[in-house]
C-alpha cells in the first residue's frame, strides 16, 4: 500500500478532500510504530557527561544496517521514538564510512509497491505503481549509482522529519532493483554521532527490536546493558 502524502487522490469537492485526509491519517495511525527507551538515572548522567547520543537505525530487507537514521542528544530517562511508513528515494555518488549522506540526485516521495526510473540523465521520475508490492522499486537507466532510502520519523522537537535509513553499499547497475523496509530497529549509544551518517561495521553494545506485527515496544538501559521490558 502506498502511503505517499503527496499522492492522495483528491475528491471533487472540499468534503471529499477532508474525507481522504482523515482516511490517510487513519491509515498512518494504524501503521505508526514507536519504541520507548528507558535509561537508568545513574547511567543517564554518565552517558551525558561522556557526550553519547542515543542512536537508531532501520532495517531494509536482509541488508546490514548502515546509516544512523536518528541521533538524539536531548534524551532523558524516558524517551519515545516514533515513525510512520512514509518514504523517499534518491541517489548519491558515494558510500563512505563515518560520512554523512549527501544526495546528488533529485528526491522523490515514494510508497511501497511503487517504482521510479532513474533516467539517462540521473533524474528520478515520478513514481508509478509497479514492482514488488512490499518494496520500493527502482529502474536504473543511468549508470552505476548508490540508492538512498529515507523514512519519516519524529525528531526531538516533535516534528516529522525524513532522513536516510539505508544507502546501497555497492553501486546499483543498470536494471531493476527493490528495497523492502522491515520493522526492525537497532538502538545504541555512540559518541559524536550525527543523523544520516553512514557506517560499515555493526554497532557495539546495541539491541535490535522487531516490531513486525505490533506497534510498540519498550527497552531499558541499565548497568551498560540493554533489556526488554
Amino acid at each position: 500500500m502506498s502511503m505517499n502524502l503527496d499522492k492522495v487522490v483528491l475528491g471533487k469537492n472540499h468534503s471529499d478532500f477532508l474525507k481522504n485526509t482523515r482516511q490517510l491519517k487513519s491509515m498512518l495511525g494504524a501503521t505508526a510504530k514507536s519504541i520507548t527507551v528507558k535509561i537508568d538515572q545513574a547511567e543517564l548522567k554518565d552517558l551525558k557527561d561522556s557526550g553519547y547520543a542515543l542512536c537508531f537505525a532501520k532495517k531494509v530487507g536482509d541488508k546490514a544496517y548502515n546509516v544512523i537514521w536518528k541521533s538524539l542528544n536531548k534524551y532523558l530517562e524516558n524517551n519515545t521514538f516514533k515513525w510512520t511508513p512514509v518514504y523517499q528515494i534518491s541517489g548519491t555518488n558515494t558510500f563512505e564510512d563515518s560520512i554523512k549522506v549527501e544526495t546528488t540526485t533529485n528526491t522523490q516521495d515514494i510508497g511501497l509497491g511503487e517504482k521510479t526510473t532513474i533516467d539517462e540523465y540521473g533524474h528520478l521520475s515520478d513514481p508509478v505503481t509497479g514492482g514488488n508490492e512490499n518494496s520500493i522499486n527502482v529502474k536504473n537507466e543511468y549508470d552505476k549509482i548508490h540508492v538512498v532510502i529515507s523514512q519519516s520519523s519524529v525528531n526531538d522537537k516533535g516534528n516529522m522529519e525524513t532522513t536516510p535509513i539505508y544507502v546501497s553499499k555497492e553501486k546499483v547497475i543498470l536494471g531493476e532493483s527493490s528495497y523492502e523496509p522491515v520493522e526492525k530497529v537497532l538502538i545504541w549509544f555512540q559518541a559524536n554521532a550525527e543523523t544520516a551518517t553512514m557506517f560499515s561495521e555493526m554497532r557495539s553494545n546495541a539491541i535490535e527490536i522487531d516490531l513486525t506485527g505490533k506497534s510498540s515496544d519498550t527497552v531499558m538501559y541499565k548497568d551498560q546493558k540493554w533489556s526488554r521490558i
